[in-house]
C-alpha cells in the first residue's frame, strides 16, 4: 500500500517511559494519599515520600486506629506490578512500603506508640540482676512453733492436735494469735483487720467451733455426762461472704477443721443452688451456717424451720465488698431479725447454753480496708467493737483514737508494673505467661484479672487450643474409665502459644459471674486440683477470699477499678508465707501514675523485656490456623511478635468455611466473579466467624468497663486519653469497631429527617446487622463519630457500673 505521506511528530523527551499505577483496595483516604505519593516519586518533589509517611518520629496528630494504613480484606495478595507496554496502567491493593517485601500486611505494632513517663533505671536493674537482693522476710507467715501454738491460745488439745497433724498447721499466724483469745473469753463484738493471706477465716472459726465443742465435751477432752448435741441443738453461728464462691471456700475449710468433731454440722445457703435442697437441710438441722446475704434474707422470709434464737455469731466477711454490692438493705435486715428474736438460753431438747456459749450476740465484721463503707456497716451491726489487727502497735495506736491503718500486700510479693503500648497488649500477655511456663515446675498456677465477662470469654477462646480435646485413655488396671464433668467442657482446655518444651501441656480455665452457679464450682475445683500447670482467666469474681494452692503468679491484665480491688486481687498469691509475683499491665501516658496510689514497692518494667524473654524461641501456633512466619526471613522477637499479631489478625477475618488456597472470590459478598450482588448466581454472604464477633463484643464491652473506674482514679483511667485504634488491635481488629457509645456513627448522606423522625431517631440505637458490622470493619466510623462516642462514654462514666466487678 502506498505511503499517504502523513508525517506524525510527537515529542516524548528524554525521560524514561513509566506506566501509571492505579491503587484499588483499603480506605478512599489512604488510596488518594498513595497516588499522590507516587506522582511525587515520579515528578522527583518528593526524594523519600514513604519514608517520610512512616517515619515514627515525625510529629502529627495521633494516627487513626489502624496504623496498616488499610484494610486488605480477607485475601492478601502480593502486588501487582505493570507490564512491561509504556503508558500501560496496573491494578495493585495499596499496601505499606515495608509490606510489600514480604507480602503481607505489617501489624507495625513498634511504630506510633505513645512515650512512657517513666524513667527506668537501666543500671540499677543491672545491679539488682548481678547481686540480687536478700528476699523479705514474710508478712504474713505463721509464727515460730516453739514461741506459739493453738492450745496455748486457749483451743482445745483435740482441735489442736487436728490441726497439727492432719491439716499441717502448727503454728497461728499474727492476726490469728491477737483474735483467738479475745473471741474465746471474751463476748464483745470485733473488727478484724489484716492483710489478704493471713488466716482470717480461722481466726474467727476457732474459736466459735471450740466454743460449740465446751457444750458436749471437758477441758480434758473427755464426754460430759448426760449431754447430747446433735443436729437437733440448734442453730449457733450464721457466716455472710459476699460471694458464692468464698462462702463454699469457707464451708470447705470449716468442714477440714470439724473432721475432729464429726457431731458437729456445717452447710451453705447461696444462689444459684435449689432452694428445695437447702430447706431439707436446714430442716434436718445445722450448727453453723454459711451463706450470700441475698439468699439468707429469702430463707428468713420464707423458711419457717430456720430459728435464730439460738444464734450467737454473726460473722460478716469481707464486709466492704458486701457494702459495694449493694447487700446493705439485706444486712440491715438480718441484723434485725437476728436482735429482735429473744436469745434462748436452752433449746427445745432441753439443753443449757448459758454459761458455755456468748451471754449476748457476737458480731464480727472482716475487711481488709477501712472505707467509709466498712464504717457504715460497723455502725449497722457493731457494738462497743473491739479493732483486731495483726500488729499490736496498731491496736494501740487504733485505742488512742486513730481508726486510720495504713494497709500494705505482703512483704515477701514482688510487684512488677509492665508499662505496655495498647496495640501490643495482647503478644505481651502471651509473652509473659510463655515465660512463665518455661521452666517445669517453676510456676504452677496463675491467675489472669480482666475487666468483664465478654473479655474473658474471648481470650479464653483465643488461647486455647483450637483441636477437639482427647478423651482419656481407659485405665490400665481394668478400672472403670475416670467420668467427666460436663460441667467443665466450655470452660477447661488446653492451652496453646504459651506451652513450651518443658511444659507441653497447660491447661485453661476462665470464670466469671455469668457462668451457670454449677458450672463455676466445677472450674474453679479443677483449677484447684489440677495437676498440670493451669492459668485461670477470670473477672473481680475471684479475687475476694479464695485460697487456691500454689497459685505463684496473678496477672493484671486490666488493673482493677479501685484500689481496694487491686489489694485483693494480688492477695491471691503469696498466702501464709508463700512467695509470690504480681504483674500489672499499664498503658504509656496518664495510668503510669497509678502505681503511686498503690500499696508495696511497684517496680516498673518495659514491655520489651518481657518480650525478649518469652518470644526468645518461636510461638508453638495451633494447627489448622494462619500461619504468617518466613522460613527465609531471620526470626527476632520483634519480627516474632508481628507474626503473632497477624496471625491474631488473620484468625479473626477467616470466614467459616475458608479455604487458604483459594483466592478466586475475595469478597465474601459477591457470588462468582464477574456476577453482581443481584445476579441469580450471587451467593448469600458468609457469615463472621464466631471468634471476630466475640472480639468485636469483648472490645465493645472492654472500653465501657474502662469507663466504670471510680471517680478519684478517673485521673489515670482518663477516656480521652484511651486509642481506640491501638485498643482494637490488643483484641486481634484491625478497626475498631461502632457501637460502644449505643449506636455506628455513619459517613454516608442520609435525608434531611422531620422533627418527628428526628426525635425518633434520637431514641435507644438498634442492635447493629451483620452487614453494619462488616462496614465497621471496613473503616467507616470517622473521627467525628468517635469524640462523639468518646464523650458519650464520660457521661457514661458518671454512672459505675457494678456489673464489670461481678462478670
Amino acid at each position: 500500500m502506498a505511503d499517504d505521506g502523513m508525517l506524525l511528530n510527537f515529542e516524548l523527551g528524554d525521560a524514561p517511559l513509566t506506566s501509571q499505577v492505579k491503587f484499588k483496595g483499603g480506605r478512599w483516604r489512604d488510596r488518594v494519599k498513595a497516588q499522590k505519593s507516587a506522582k511525587e516519586e515520579a515528578s522527583g518533589i518528593s526524594t523519600q515520600p514513604s519514608k517520610a509517611r512512616y517515619d515514627p518520629d515525625r510529629p502529627g496528630k495521633r494516627p487513626r486506629g489502624n496504623d496498616d494504613g488499610g484494610y486488605m480484606g480477607r485475601h492478601n495478595k502480593m502486588p501487582r506490578t505493570g507490564g512491561g507496554g509504556g503508558g500501560g496502567a496496573s491494578e495493585i491493593p495499596w499496601v505499606p512500603t515495608h509490606a510489600m517485601k514480604t507480602g503481607l500486611v505489617s501489624s507495625s505494632l513498634f511504630t506510633s506508640n505513645p512515650e512512657f513517663k517513666t524513667k527506668f533505671d537501666d543500671e540499677n536493674d543491672k545491679t539488682n540482676d548481678d547481686e540480687p537482693a536478700e528476699p523479705a522476710k514474710p508478712s504474713n507467715a505463721p509464727l515460730s512453733e516453739e514461741a506459739e501454738n493453738f492450745h496455748k491460745l486457749g483451743i482445745s488439745k483435740r482441735v489442736a492436735q487436728h490441726l497439727a497433724t492432719k491439716l499441717e498447721m502448727k503454728a497461728p499466724t499474727a492476726i490469728q494469735k491477737n483474735t483467738i483469745p479475745t473471741l474465746i473469753n471474751e463476748d464483745s463484738d470485733a473488727f478484724l483487720q489484716a492483710e489478704t493471706g493471713s488466716g482470717k477465716t480461722l481466726a474467727y472459726l476457732l474459736p466459735i467451733v471450740h466454743r460449740i465443742m465446751a457444750l458436749s465435751l471437758n477441758e480434758d477432752g473427755t464426754p460430759k455426762k448426760d449431754v447430747k448435741v446433735d443436729r437437733k441443738s440448734g442453730l449457733f453461728a450464721i457466716i455472710l461472704a459476699p460471694t458464692r464462691e468464698l462462702c463454699k471456700q469457707i464451708a470447705a475449710v470449716l468442714e477440714k477443721v470439724l473432721r475432729c468433731v464429726p457431731w458437729l454440722v456445717c452447710t451453705t445457703v447461696i444462689g444459684g443452688e435449689s432452694k428445695h435442697s437447702e430447706k431439707a437441710r436446714l430442716r434436718k438441722g445445722v450448727h453453723i451456717l454459711i451463706a450470700t446475704p441475698g439468699r439468707l434474707t429469702d430463707h428468713l422470709d420464707h423458711t419457717k424451720v430456720l430459728d435464730v434464737g439460738t444464734v450467737r455469731w454473726l460473722v460478716l466477711d469481707e464486709g466492704d465488698r458486701m457494702m459495694e454490692m449493694g447487700f446493705e438493705d439485706d444486712i440491715r435486715m438480718i441484723v434485725g431479725k437476728i436482735r429482735a428474736d429473744k436469745l434462748q438460753e436452752k433449746n427445745e431438747e432441753g439443753l443449757v447454753l448459758k454459761g458455755v456459749l456468748p451471754a449476748r450476740r457476737v458480731t464480727v465484721l472482716c475487711s481488709a480496708t477501712m472505707k467509709m463503707n466498712v464504717q457504715k456497716l460497723g455502725e449497722i451491726s457493731l457494738e462497743d467493737a473491739v479493732h483486731i489487727t495483726a500488729s499490736k502497735s496498731e491496736m494501740e495506736k487504733d485505742a488512742e483514737g486513730s481508726t486510720e491503718m495504713a494497709f500494705t500486700a505482703p512483704a515477701q510479693l514482688k510487684q512488677t508494673a509492665v508499662i505496655v503500648p495498647a496495640k501490643l497488649r495482647l503478644v505481651t500477655l502471651i509473652g509473659l505467661l510463655k515465660s512463665t511456663f518455661a521452666r517445669k515446675g517453676s510456676v504452677m498456677k496463675a491467675i489472669v484479672f480482666i475487666s468483664c465477662a465478654d473479655s474473658v470469654d474471648f481470650h479464653y477462646e483465643v488461647l486455647k487450643d483450637p483441636a477437639p480435646v482427647e478423651s482419656p485413655p481407659p485405665p490400665a488396671d481394668g478400672a472403670p474409665p475416670k467420668k467427666v464433668d460436663i460441667h467443665i467442657e466450655t470452660t477447661v482446655a488446653p492451652a496453646s502459644y504459651i506451652t513450651s518444651p518443658a511444659n507441653t501441656r497447660v491447661m485453661l480455665h476462665k470464670l466469671h459471674g455469668s457462668l451457670a452457679q454449677p458450672v463455676r464450682t466445677a472450674t474453679l475445683k479443677s483449677f484447684a486440683e489440677c495437676k498440670d500447670p493451669a492459668v485461670l482467666i477470670t473477672t473481680d469474681i475471684a479475687s475476694r477470699g479464695l485460697d487456691v494452692p500454689a497459685v505463684d503468679l496473678v496477672i493484671e491484665y486490666d488493673p482493677a477499678f479501685a484500689v481496694p480491688d487491686h489489694v485483693h486481687r494480688i492477695g491471691r498469691t503469696a498466702r501464709a508465707g508463700r512467695a509470690g509475683k504480681a504483674v500489672l499491665f499499664l498503658l504509656p501516658g496518664s495510668e503510669e501514675g497509678y502505681t503511686s496510689v498503690l500499696a508495696g514497692t511497684i517496680t516498673p518494667e518495659r514491655y520489651e523485656e518481657v518480650l525478649k524473654k518469652g518470644l526468645a524461641s518461636a510461638v508453638n501456633l495451633p494447627a489448622n490456623t494462619p500461619n504468617p512466619n518466613s522460613e527465609n526471613e531471620r526470626q527476632t522477637w520483634m519480627t516474632r511478635a508481628e507474626n503473632l499479631q497477624l496471625h491474631f489478625e488473620q484468625r479473626l477475618l477467616a470466614k467459616p468455611g475458608d479455604n487458604e488456597e483459594d483466592d478466586s472470590n475475595p469478597n465474601p459478598f459477591k457470588g462468582p466473579k464477574g456476577k453482581g450482588k443481584g445476579s441469580k448466581f450471587a451467593q448469600k454472604p458468609v457469615p463472621d466467624d464466631p471468634l471476630l464477633v466475640s472480639a468485636r463484643q469483648a472490645f465493645r464491652s472492654h472500653i465501657r468497663a474502662y469507663a466504670t473506674h471510680v471517680k478519684e482514679e478517673r485521673t489515670f483511667f482518663d477516656m480521652t486519653q484511651l486509642h481506640l485504634g491501638h485498643m482494637a488491635k490488643a483484641f486481634g481488629l484491625r478497626e475498631a469497631p461502632g457501637g460502644i457509645g449505643g449506636g455506628t456513627s455513619r459517613r454516608t448522606h442520609r435525608p434531611a429527617l422531620s422533627a418527628k423522625k428526628n426525635a425518633a431517631a434520637s431514641g435507644p440505637a438498634k442492635p447493629s446487622t451483620k452487614k453494619q458490622d462488616h462496614d465497621d470493619d471496613l473503616g467507616v466510623v470517622d473521627e467525628d463519630a468517635a469524640r462523639r462516642m468518646k464523650a458519650k462514654m464520660m457521661m457514661m462514666s458518671m454512672n459505675s457500673a457494678s456489673e464489670f466487678n461481678l462478670g
